[in-house]
């Protein structure tokens, strides 16, 4: 049965998303005749370097959301799960180098479709003379064998805007960007579990999971992960997943071990609770800090989702100092959170609760109320004083269409 999505055609759902983010937020324009966002002070970035990039729709706040001072020029957006038009990503390299930019860097996931028509656009816009070069990102750790297509580009991209944009920002050319952005993404490692699939505008879900079922290692577009496992607890899953990555025997892994520094991120797939993310995220600090791995930073919300898909993805970006100061550096982008400067590890997370009163006051001190705090021992302090509240007489409240409330 095709899910229920909440757009006016499927045909314009990726239009209508882009547009709504546009119209929201001052610091976007849309490029006329096309599904492109840019900074809205375009002009301002004259002599440096532009950072462009895009992909599928579906993957919000992937990739708009990141646009902004400190990360990235723009993105070109295609429809849901689609690579973007090479005739489009061609557009935004123009109207970045008419702005005056320097060049342009282009950040792309490792699909094929993506490699090709942004590689596509690249060579058109080199054949204009306008300096373009790309980076192409596969942080997938899923894979024991690897694949033909190498790794898949997944959340880890994010990052890779983020250091990217901290440099374009301070002024750094597009050979140097280019280097440094292509090293840090050889250091780190993405995997992804989820409960159920997601649903394409207009499609049955992608995949099909027993009740009793995770999915391990499947990609942002409900592509085969690497197994299926049982239904287990948080902590498991989270240490399935640790192991999983950080598997030397593993060609995919991120080599992180004990007295390694990392910026993790924790990121909703687009379908998880809160709830769920923060149990999810507790278990991720205490199985690293278990393992003598030093938290530098901690990212945890919705970075690149895959529609409604309830799962998360773990990301480890082994860092150092330097690089450090590239993710804290400032961005106006809407989707960066904004994360303490600070390390996780080692800070002090509670403090003692005050002392208890060493005489409690007798409540049935007050004339008239012994009945009314009767439930104090069993049902807690919460439950005595909303007795107390009542026996000092109801009060009357209107609700709703002239309906009375006693309480």
């Amino acid at each position: 049965m095709t899910s229920k999505k909440l757009v006016n055609t499927v045909a314009g759902c990726a239009d209508d998303a882009l547009a709504g983010l546009v119209a929201c937020n001052p610091n976007l324009h849309l490029l006329q005749g096309h599904r492109v966002a840019l900074r809205s002070d375009l002009d301002s970035l004259k002599g440096r370097v532009a950072l462009l990039s895009g992909g599928g729709s579906g993957h919000e706040p992937a990739h708009a959301g990141f646009v902004g001072k400190g990360m990235l020029t723009g993105v070109i957006a295609g429809a849901v799960f689609t690579s973007p038009a090479v005739g489009s990503i061609l557009a935004a390299i123009r109207a970045v180098a008419q702005a005056g930019t320097v060049g342009t860097l282009l950040i792309v996931k490792n699909y094929t479709g993506d490699r090709l028509n942004f590689g596509l656009a690249r060579e058109q816009a080199r054949a204009e003379g306008i300096p373009v070069e790309m980076v192409v990102v596969g942080d997938d750790s899923a894979f024991t064998v690897l694949k033909k297509a190498g790794r898949r580009g997944l959340c880890g991209t994010v990052l890779i805007h983020k250091v990217a944009g901290a440099l374009a920002e301070a002024g750094v050319g597009l050979e140097e960007i280019t280097d440094r952005v292509s090293v840090v993404a050889k250091a780190m490692g993405t995997l992804g579990v989820s409960l159920s699939s997601c649903s394409v505008p207009g499609s049955r879900p992608t995949f099909e999971l027993s009740p009793d079922e995770v999915e391990l290692g499947l990609g942002i577009h409900g592509e085969a992960g690497v197994r299926r496992i049982k239904m287990a607890s948080a902590d498991e899953i989270v240490t399935l997943m640790l192991d999983h990555m950080t598997n030397s025997s593993n060609v995919s892994h991120v080599p992180v071990q004990s007295g390694s520094s990392v910026v993790l991120m924790v990121n909703n797939l687009g379908g998880l609770s809160f709830l769920e993310l923060g149990i999810m995220a507790d278990a991720a600090v205490r199985s690293l800090e278990g393992r003598g791995v030093k938290i530098a930073r901690a990212l945890v919300g919705t970075f690149m989702s895959a529609l409604e898909m309830p799962g998360i993805s773990l990301t480890l970006l082994l860092v150092d100092e330097p690089l450090l100061k590239l993710i804290d550096a400032e961005t106006t982008a809407s989707a960066w959170p904004n994360v303490a400067k600070v390390s996780v590890t080692g800070r002090k997370r509670s403090r003692a609760a005050p002392a208890e009163p060493l005489e409690v006051p007798d409540s049935t001190a007050t004339g008239g109320t012994e009945l009314c705090s009767a439930g104090d021992g069993d049902c807690g302090t919460t439950h005595s004083r909303a007795a107390r509240g009542w026996c000092q007489g109801p009060s009357r409240v209107k609700r709703g269409a002239g309906v009375e409330h006693w309480f």
